[in-house]
């Protein structure tokens, strides 16, 4: 993923202010948006260096906990209409999980990648999702709000594949994973 793809929208780098505010007051293609700051995000976190890491110590390839509300932040921003995570957004995040060799942030950012690719997934398959900020929020336990999940092939191939990116030992692998096993399970 490059940190500028989406050519529809400014590439200059922001601060995570400007970027929360962004998104917050666009009133079209928010989750464009929203994938564009994750992108930022990303580049930020492999290079250790910008606007969002500005004032702070942050080492390349690290995810420290304001990476992760920062993350958090621009999701919800995204949400505020009822949207689910988009399959832009979900990926970006994926993308800052390869990135991010090093975890300084207490297992938030794992949450928080489960959490939005399982809100991607349900939403994609036609169950209905929690506000994102109800589904998002860390101390509102995955399993308390995800429900069905009936991936079709294209979903299914697009998850494996992702899944398929990730650490063995990953925790947010093993959470979507066992999401998505148990919930497909529960609809049969």
């Amino acid at each position: 993923m490059r940190a500028c793809k989406l050519e529809m929208f400014p590439c200059e780098q922001r601060g995570a202010e400007d970027l929360i505010a962004d998104i917050a007051r666009s009133m079209s293609d928010v989750t464009s948006r929203s994938a564009a700051a994750l992108a930022q995000v990303w580049g930020e976190i492999i290079s250790g260096e910008g606007p969002t890491v500005a004032g702070r110590k942050h080492f390349s390839r690290t995810i420290d906990a304001e990476d992760a509300s920062l993350c958090a932040r621009i999701l919800i921003a995204a949400g505020r209409t009822g949207i689910a995570v988009s399959g832009a957004e979900a990926d970006a995040l994926f993308a800052i999980d390869a990135a991010g060799s090093e975890r300084r942030d207490g297992g938030r950012f794992d949450d928080l990648l489960a959490k939005a690719v399982v809100h991607h997934l349900m939403s994609a398959g036609g169950a209905g999702v929690p506000g994102r900020e109800t589904a998002l929020a860390a101390e509102n336990p995955l399993v308390t709000w995800a429900s069905a999940i009936d991936l079709d092939t294209e979903l299914r191939s697009w998850l494996e594949s992702r899944l398929g990116e990730m650490k063995a030992s990953s925790t947010a692998a093993r959470a979507i994973a066992e999401a998505v096993s148990v919930r497909s399970r529960q609809c049969r």
